[in-house]
């Protein structure tokens, strides 16, 4: 059914084909036919030159290719060869390295030997000092100085060894003194708070401090009598000595002088002078020098 379908439709075409023919002269379809014709000529010309053309090219490139493929086998067998020279060069380095340790080695081991040719040269020299050469007489007066300075060595130690037994005996004595010392200071610091006026007692407007000195007083019956006192303060800044009475047992505030507590001149521009410096110059610091007494009595004063 296909097959007469296919048939056909060739058959209406050609007689398509026919019928548009059928509309041109004769002349005028030969024209086109040689024009035509003439078209297909040129064209296949081309092809044959452009054919030779290439045959020739082709004939010229031949030996190009022979020798490029001759200069690819030589590449070939060049970088073989640049792999085994590679190899080779990789080898020699090798080589050259272990050559340059084995050299190191080598010349420390001549040096090692020269030093060593030097110190027996040494040893034989002295072991033929010691023999005293060719003369015994030599080596006896060499051995008796050995000896002797053998002998001076070891008094030099005894008397080092008795120095250093001495200095240690020193130095415990320095220590126990310089201990002595620290408790004595300690004990001096002590007594100085003791007797630079301690504040001891204190009760609301009362006060008692520790009066520094030793003093003499008289009592009402005209005895006399000497021992520390304590100075009595009261807050308004009037205050007297207490002090204790053997004879009574008693502790009393002295008794204010006739007309009453009057300060010389001269004590009032000591205190004065005094104060000021401690109090404005020193600002309140009371400095050793400062604590150096004034005394126009002596020390038999009654």
């Amino acid at each position: 059914m296909n097959a007469l379908n296919k048939a056909t439709t060739e058959e209406l075409q050609r007689l398509s084909n026919l019928e548009a023919l059928s509309h041109y002269t004769p002349e005028t379809l030969l024209d086109a036919f040689v024009h035509a014709h003439n078209q297909q000529t040129q064209a296949w010309n081309a092809l044959v030159e452009e054919n030779q053309a290439l045959t020739l090219k082709v004939a010229e490139l031949e030996p190009e290719a022979a020798c490029a493929k001759d200069y690819a086998n030589q590449i070939v067998e060049m970088e073989k060869e640049i792999g085994e020279l590679q190899e080779e060069n990789e080898f020699c380095k090798s080589m050259a390295l272990k050559a340059e340790k084995i050299a190191n080695q080598s010349l420390g081991l001549q040096r090692e030997r020269d030093q060593l040719k030097q110190q027996v040269s040494a040893l034989q020299r002295q072991l033929t000092e010691l023999k005293g050469g060719d003369n015994p007489q030599k080596l006896k007066e060499r051995i008796a100085r050995l000896t002797e300075k053998s002998k001076e060595r070891e008094k030099r130690i005894t008397q080092l060894e008795k120095g250093r037994q001495e200095d240690r005996r020193a130095l415990e004595k320095s220590r126990g003194d310089m201990n002595n010392a620290i408790a004595k200071i300690a004990k001096l610091q002590k007594q100085l708070a003791h007797d630079t006026g301690s504040g001891l007692y204190h009760n609301k407007e009362h006060h008692l401090i520790i009066w520094p000195q030793k003093t003499k007083m008289q009592d009402d019956e005209g005895n006399i009598f000497e021992g520390r006192s304590l100075l009595y303060l009261h807050r308004s800044g009037r205050g007297g000595l207490i002090t204790y009475n053997p004879n009574t047992g008693e502790a009393n505030l002295c008794a204010a002088p006739k007309n009453g507590l009057r300060p010389s001149e001269e004590t009032c521009d000591f205190a004065k002078n005094w104060l000021f410096k401690v109090n404005v110059l020193q600002q309140g610091v009371v400095n050793e020098e400062d604590m150096k007494p004034v005394n126009y009595n002596g020390d038999n004063f009654q």
